[in-house]
């Protein structure tokens, strides 16, 4: 519900602001720190189910190898993503690794999410139509899916932010939607470990 109302005022907040900011900018914005590390908070609504679906954990974002996404709770998972493969574990199983020739439609969307996340409007320019607006440094961009498959799964995609991405909202066809909110963003230190390291050689 927290989120909720914060999405909404957000929203109401930029009603009628002329833009201030110009999609290269934005651009140049999000893509101004190699490596980002924060936490995240993610509620998932369901037709099927009553109640959302609640789940946490943080991330790890480094513009060229990939995406570090560890969710603590409610069970752990840990899912690497790099350009042509994806692994996945969950608690102490062997990781499930998927190559990008095995699955493209897999990879399809997950790359969607990964340039979403990375802030890459150049490549998501060709996937949909975009509205930014913008007002004190905070900026709301919203995105119309208008190519297949994206247009038969997704209504519509909001991502609003500052100097990072703050909150993504995808709203699919069926009623569906998943909200994420980003906490504690941070470059620091501004290189990968060789622990982190690692998880990007499998």
């Amino acid at each position: 519900m927290l989120i909720k109302k914060y999405f909404l005022l957000l929203l109401f907040s930029f009603n009628g602001f002329a833009q201030a900011i110009t999609l290269p900018e934005l651009q140049a914005k999000l893509t101004s720190h190699q490596l980002i590390r924060g936490q995240y908070q993610q509620v998932k609504k369901m037709q099927m189910f009553k109640q959302p679906l609640l789940s946490e954990g943080d991330f790890l974002l480094d513009q060229q190898q990939g995406l570090l996404w560890r969710q603590k709770q409610p069970f752990p998972v840990f899912l690497t993503l790099t350009k042509d493969r994806l692994s996945q574990r969950y608690s102490d199983q062997p990781a499930h690794i998927i190559e990008a020739v095995e699955n493209p439609m897999v990879f399809y969307f997950s790359h969607l999410f990964l340039s979403l996340f990375k802030g890459d409007i150049e490549g998501l320019t060709v996937q949909f139509d975009m509205h930014l607006e913008s007002k004190n440094g905070q900026w709301l961009l919203l995105l119309t899916p208008k190519i297949s498959p994206l247009n038969k799964v997704f209504k519509k995609i909001t991502i609003i932010g500052s100097e990072y991405i703050d909150q993504l909202n995808l709203l699919e066809l069926n009623g569906d939607s998943s909200t994420i909110q980003f906490l504690g963003q941070n470059n620091l230190p501004a290189k990968l470990t060789d622990n982190e390291q690692q998880y990007f050689q499998f």
